[in-house]
Formats: C-alpha cells, structure tokens, sequence
C-alpha cells in the first residue's frame, strides 16, 4: 500500500493528517480540539503493546466505543473540531481523527483510501492486511487479495479532500501543491 501523492513515501512520513484541518480563525476552538486529540492519545499510548495487530484490534476496539459514522455530509461531520465535540463524522474525518491521535501515541497507524470513496485505517508495520473499515464504525477487516487497491492518504491529501467536501460550492480536483495554502499550512 503506497501513497497517492508523489510526496511521502509511506502513510508514515505523513503524520500531520489533523493539523492540516485545524487551522481555525478560533483559537479557544482550536485548543479545545487539541486537548480532546490529546485525551484521546493518552488512551491509545494505554493500549501500545508492541503487536501491530493487538495495537490495530485495540484501537479499533476504543474507536468504536468513541465515534459514530455520520454520513450525512453535514458540515458538521466534516469539521474536525465539530467531530472531536460531538464524537461523530464523515468517514474520512473519523480517520483523521483516529490517526493523529495514534500517532501521538506512538502507534503506527495510517489512513488509506479504497475504491468507491472508502476509507480504512491500516497499521504501517502489519504484515497482514486487516484494517478498520470507518465507514463500518472502525470495524476490524481482512481485505486479503484486495488490499492492492487502496493507497495510504497522506495530510496535504486527506486536507483536500475535507476541503473539497465543506466547500459550498463544486470546486474542481486539483493537483497536489495546488491547495489553499491555508489548507497545507502547519508547523514542522
């Protein structure tokens, strides 16, 4: 499983999926989104075990108890900080959610995007190829012999695709480098 982006080598040189998502005009907003990454990060670190696959089931376990799908396309189930509030999202948010908290815990998750616009999350040192399906609620699944058709989605990407989704009007697809500087602008 590879990026779809010429700009990261694996899910895993990519670890700023939320920063990206953040960046609000609201500080007080902002902050109170990091402290719930945080809270959540603190629990994930709790559930490090060294076995890829018992950190995946685990986190998948807790995320499921946590979050619940919300595929409405309400602009609410896209806003990162509307998601940390309430605990329910679009997919794709849920993901970002999940793995920059993982991160911050020190698991190595990523977020992969499959045909027909579904999104998993994926442990980058697994050998085998289960994932959480966050369209089922952070469900573990085998994707044996289909695993080829999904590519990890790095921060600039997944920003893109939340942007393109809250925009109120159609944008069109453009090409990486091209987004709102706004969008991609995060501390290293």
């Amino acid at each position: 499983m590879t990026c779809i982006s010429d700009s990261c080598r694996t899910a895993s040189d990519c670890t700023r999926h939320l920063s990206l998502l953040l960046q609000t005009d609201d500080t007080s907003t902002r902050l109170k989104a990091e402290k719930r990454i945080a809270a959540l990060a603190e629990d994930l670190r709790a559930l490090r075990s060294g076995s890829a696959r018992n950190e995946l089931v685990a986190a998948g376990s807790l995320l499921r108890a946590r979050f619940t799908v919300d595929a409405s396309g309400s602009r609410a189930s896209l806003r990162p900080t509307d998601v940390l509030e309430t605990a329910q999202g679009n997919p794709l948010v849920l993901g970002a959610v999940a793995v920059t908290a993982a991160r911050q815990a020190g698991m190595a998750l990523g977020l992969l995007a499959g045909a027909r616009g579904r999104f998993v999350v994926a442990h980058a040192t697994l050998a085998r190829p289960l994932v959480l399906d966050l369209h089922d609620g952070f469900a573990l699944r085998n994707v044996d012999g289909d695993e080829s058709s999904f590519r990890w989605l790095c921060a600039h990407v997944t920003a893109q695709r939340v942007g393109e989704l809250l925009a109120p009007q159609p944008v069109r697809r453009v090409r990486t480098g091209d987004t709102p500087a706004r969008l991609v602008a995060s501390p290293n």
